[in-house]
């Protein structure tokens, strides 16, 4: 499996579960909810971190983080070039509950352009999970079930996200790796203090009680910093600006000389911490792009506050988000994820189903069409004993297809190759594997 990872945060996918899972249901009395931001975090950790490094520091420090991010198994790597679209979740996962998303944030790298389109997404946004047993329900439970591939099948079937890689990272992962920095010193804007602060492990109360201006914070201090937004009236700004001043305490400790030292344990840390399917010795290159400072880097939020989606109840009582109308949300994706290199293309691209699976083919069709890919057909393939993804670049038919089938390729982790296909009609061949996440 391309996805690497020293910890267990991604289940074994289950999409026929009888019921929603005792941990998504609605209770009776539950304590005041924490809106876990580490999402946003994974990307200044993971790409800040690892492309700071290679920006900021001698080039000797290049040697070392080829020696320590090596690329996983089977992972599709990237060329540095091709526009790429990159999700990072922060998990939370505690006593006995599956690993679930508490927030999510898409980022789309555009190198030729320099830009960078980012996009905050809800957990609880109620959608259709593909393959689900029940159906509908929040974002966040995605991963719960089918793990990272379905959470970005879901994003692309959803609301036509193309996710190229994932990235996530647990509470430990992000103590292990501010504590192998030796901590950071934060300038805190205001005292953090809260006496209903939820324990990591059971579910007691930790109080905490950050006291305003420079603190120097050890992974677990660092975690409460950055999880707590419920000390103030004013929850959303004060969580931008305790996200920021993490942000800026974390560059400083990166470009540090006192820092550069311990490298090889951040390096280590920040490997043992990922789960992704994003090849580790790419990570310097597209934290390159997250920092460099000739990009321009936008970041865009389906929120209540700015009207795409507002407060709703589920049939059984949850407390979700419901878009706002038909069109806003849709627009917006299309404005931030259009990949104008596949338009031009327009390569005619087919979907077969190689599993024993029903429907696949047509359910991804669909999808791809909704992302932009021009398909022209859904069908099954001669086998149902696939075991990968396959895209097939049809060598019988002529046109322009090589950026077309390499981004197939990265968004179906797939084996890539080049055949001709007699009487097929497609330039680009996509074999569906039982590797899918809704097979």
């Amino acid at each position: 499996m391309p996805y690497m990872s020293a910890q267990t945060a991604s289940p074994t996918p289950d999409l026929s579960l009888p019921s929603i899972p005792s941990a998504f249901k609605p209770a009776a009395r539950r304590r005041p909810r924490r809106v876990f931001v580490l999402a946003p975090l994974v990307l200044v950790l993971s790409l800040a971190l690892s492309g700071g490094i290679l920006l900021l520091c001698p080039p000797v420090l290049e040697a070392m983080s080829a020696v320590f991010l090596k690329p996983q198994p089977g992972a599709v790597p990237w060329n540095g070039h091709d526009r790429i679209t990159v999700v990072a979740m922060g998990l939370t996962q505690r006593t006995t509950e599956p690993a679930r998303t508490d927030t999510i944030l898409v980022m789309d790298i555009d190198p030729p352009n320099h830009r960078v389109n980012m996009l905050s997404v809800p957990r609880d946004l109620w959608v259709t999970i593909p393959g689900y047993s029940q159906g509908k329900g929040k974002l966040a439970i995605a991963y719960a079930i089918g793990g990272p591939k379905l959470t970005a099948y879901t994003l692309e079937h959803e609301l036509g996200i193309p996710v190229d890689y994932t990235i996530a990272l647990t509470f430990r992962g992000f103590t292990k790796i501010v504590d192998a920095m030796g901590g950071v010193t934060v300038n805190v804007p205001q005292e953090l203090k809260d006496d209903t602060y939820p324990c990591l492990t059971g579910y007691s109360y930790c109080p905490i009680d950050i006291k305003p201006g420079k603190q120097h914070m050890d992974g677990a201090t660092a975690l409460e910093f950055v999880r707590e937004r419920h000390a103030f009236a004013q929850q959303d700004l004060a969580r931008v600006q305790d996200q920021q001043a993490f942000a800026d305490a974390l560059k400083h400790t990166i470009i540090s000389p006192f820092t550069w030292s311990r490298y090889p344990a951040m390096l280590d840390a920040l490997q043992k911490g990922l789960i992704t399917n994003l090849p580790l010795n790419d990570l310097p290159a597209v934290g390159a792009q997250y920092v460099l400072p000739t990009n321009h880097v936008n970041h865009s939020y389906i929120n209540v506050d700015n009207g795409l989606v507002k407060p709703d109840s589920s049939p059984d009582g949850q407390s979700i988000l419901t878009p706002t109308d038909a069109s806003s949300i849709p627009n917006l994706v299309h404005r931030l994820f259009a990949d104008s290199n596949v338009a031009q293309e327009n390569a005619a691209v087919a979907v077969l189903n190689g599993t024993p699976t029903s429907g696949v083919a047509n359910d991804v069709e669909t999808t791809l069409a909704g992302i932009g890919f021009h398909t022209v057909m859904a069908g099954n393939a001669n086998s149902t004993g696939y075991q990968q993804s396959e895209v097939i670049v049809n060598t019988a038919v002529g046109g322009q297809a090589d950026y077309t089938a390499r981004r197939l390729q990265r968004l179906f982790d797939a084996k890539l190759a080049r055949q001709s296909l007699p009487g097929q009609i497609a330039r680009v061949v996509v074999i569906v594997g039982s590797d899918f996440p809704t097979t």
